[in-house]
């Protein structure tokens, strides 16, 4: 921290510690034990926080959260940089893109191929490195087309546009066609009962 810091950043971490434990849900966890244990799912860039949270538990008398770790989505320029909306000049798909539009971004993500096909076949693609076999393996259900894919890539049988179109493919079959139908589905008193403030843990109430 330094002197010119805005003061959002000092209360930051305090603002992560607070979820963490039930006291700070009274209407949504309205029970008066406060040993309710608290399970966050967070990327590596998180962690800092939850590690503070946890040393400080003792003196607070709250039990300690857990951490389960998830891997960061790479955004399209490659995989240093992690997809976020809030750094959309690294190549985001965004749930409100058509299928032509994610097609279109998709043919722009990084590629782990070679120069030529002939180096392709030669020495096989950097299969970490290409964001979109990367989107593939998090995308796909299927174990075997995965397995098969990534054969026939190292192989040279398919090059990296290909694997930009099936993985283009995977996306808009698996995550955005079932989410757009499940979207619809959606009425204004859905929404106001899933924002309502209401015990969560009542057996018959939306969760």
């Amino acid at each position: 921290l330094e002197d010119s810091d805005n003061v959002g950043k000092y209360s930051f971490a305090s603002i992560q510690a607070a979820p963490c434990f039930v006291s700070s849900f009274p209407k949504v966890l309205p029970i008066k034990s406060t040993n309710m244990k608290c399970l966050i799912p967070c990327a590596i860039d998180q962690d800092p926080f939850f590690i503070l949270t946890r040393n400080i538990c003792d003196r607070l008398k709250r039990p300690k959260p857990s951490l389960l770790h998830t891997r960061f989505l790479p955004a399209l320029k490659g995989p240093g940089y992690k997809m976020s909306s809030s750094a959309e000049e690294n190549g985001v798909v965004l749930l409100s893109d058509s299928d032509d539009a994610i097609r279109k971004k998709l043919k722009s993500a990084f590629s782990g191929g070679r120069g030529t096909l002939e180096d392709l076949k030669l020495h096989g693609p950097d299969i970490d490195s290409d964001v979109a076999f990367q989107y593939i393996k998090f995308f796909e259900p299927s174990d075997e087309a995965v397995a098969s894919l990534e054969q026939q890539y190292r192989s040279g049988t398919l090059h990296s546009g290909q694997i930009k179109e099936k993985a283009a493919e995977v996306l808009i079959e698996n995550i955005f066609k079932p989410w757009r139908a499940r979207r619809a589905q959606i009425t204004d008193e859905d929404v106001k009962a899933i924002m309502a403030e209401r015990d969560i843990l009542r057996v018959g109430q939306p969760s």
